[in-house]
């Protein structure tokens, strides 16, 4: 998952937040207006939020020497909250910070930091992408260097079971011009517009018709003039050119949007969409952005993740995961989205919601209850470029 998801964005222009609902959402405590540092919240037991500490944050605290205005691009990754991690690429350079048991944090060593630190041997950097217990980045020449841990093959070095302290060079591709990391296992978008996939293939995430573990990189089967990908923690997305959305791997809540919960070990149609302009893959949930800026989304929904209108907003409602796309009209009008493991974040122009489940304080807000309706973490006067997520765990970022 490079969201990152956990991601940069990808368009300059600000658009106003135009749902009402949304708009009226209750306002939490707020960073200090004027604050030009990077913010996270949520779980901190790995030191993934970067502020020093290793207790949780019910509300946006500053990483550590991480001025705002010099990020890039954030990608947060982790199987869970004991195993999260970030990455932040300013510049041409990356930093990194959190758990870092199979050497994801990329600095030679296998000790957890709290606060950021420069990851060696990489330059001219221009995307990022944080896994499972992994990390890719893409430098401008469209080579793919990987980290972490191997157990799958997700590094594409033709080794398994073992890890990786710092970068290396992925073999084996032509030029890349997008990378994204799930939970197990790797993607490259190529510049000639194919896909190729590495690491863990049991749910069909490698997208090749199997359900083998690949050591080196192979192409997802089918996909022609694809222009954006994004890897969930075992499926993935791909945005074509004529604006619809494929879509493979693991299916168990409908994260695959095809009406079923058949996992596909090749890609297939996400119903009912035309017209996308942006894809966020979640851990188990995904949402999409139309050309006219109306938002859907599919996939897991215990949490009130798809923030669905029809229902009472009461923790004690069963809520029905969604295998296929439903409009989301309190997102209309976003700039942003990201999706975590059981929580969502939008960005307007300087404001970030949150929604979903709160169990570490990943919604930002004070709490640890969960919010089935928006909640605005209000930024005064403070410009947010991006949000970013940790893939399976709840610690959330602005940047």
């Amino acid at each position: 998952m490079p969201r990152s998801s956990w991601r940069s964005l990808r368009r300059s222009s600000v658009l106003v937040l135009a749902a009402a609902v949304l708009a009226a959402a209750p306002v939490a405590a707020s960073a200090h207006a004027g604050d030009p540092a990077v913010l996270s919240w949520g779980a901190g037991r790995t030191g993934q939020l970067g502020n020093g500490t290793l207790a949780d944050s019910l509300s946006p605290s500053s990483v550590t020497d991480l001025v705002r205005s010099d990020v890039d691009q954030m990608s947060a990754g982790g199987t869970s909250s004991a195993d999260s991690f970030a990455l932040a690429r300013t510049g041409t350079t990356v930093k990194s910070w959190g758990h870092n048991s199979s050497g994801q944090l990329g600095n030679g060593g296998n000790t957890n930091q709290n606060v950021p630190t420069t990851v060696p041997r990489l330059a001219n950097i221009k995307d990022i992408a944080a896994g499972g217990m992994h990390a890719l980045a893409l430098d401008t020449s469209g080579q793919v260097y990987s980290w972490g841990d191997n157990a799958y093959g997700q590094l594409g070095n033709n080794r398994t079971g073992d890890t990786r302290t710092v970068p290396d060079r992925v073999q084996g591709m032509p030029k890349v011009k997008q990378i994204s990391a799930g939970c197990d296992f790797s993607l490259a978008l190529l510049e000639n517009g194919k896909v190729y996939a590495w690491g863990r293939g049991i749910h069909g995430q490698l997208g090749n018709g199997s359900r083998a573990t690949s050591s080196v990189p192979r192409q997802v089967h089918g996909l022609e003039n694809i222009t954006e990908i994004d890897a969930g923690c075992h499926h993935a997305l791909a945005l074509t050119a004529d604006e619809t959305v494929k879509s493979w791997g693991y299916n168990l809540y409908g994260q695959l949007g095809n009406s079923t919960t058949k996992s596909a070990t090749e890609p297939v149609d996400v119903d009912w969409l035309d017209g996308v302009s942006d894809i966020e893959a979640g851990a188990f949930h995904n949402y999409v952005t139309t050309s006219d800026r109306h938002v859907w989304g599919w996939g897991n929904n215990q949490y009130g993740q798809l923030l669905e209108a029809d229902e009472a907003f009461d923790s004690n409602v069963s809520r029905t995961n969604r295998t296929a796309p439903v409009e989301i009209p309190r997102l209309q009008g976003v700039q942003h989205l990201a999706a975590g493991a059981r929580h969502g974040v939008a960005l307007t122009a300087d404001d970030v919601f949150t929604w979903g489940h709160n169990g570490e304080g990943q919604l930002g807000n004070g709490t640890t209850v969960p919010r089935y309706d928006a909640v605005k973490i209000l930024k005064e006067g403070v410009a947010i470029k991006g949000v970013a997520v940790s893939l399976g765990g709840n610690t959330t970022y602005t940047y």
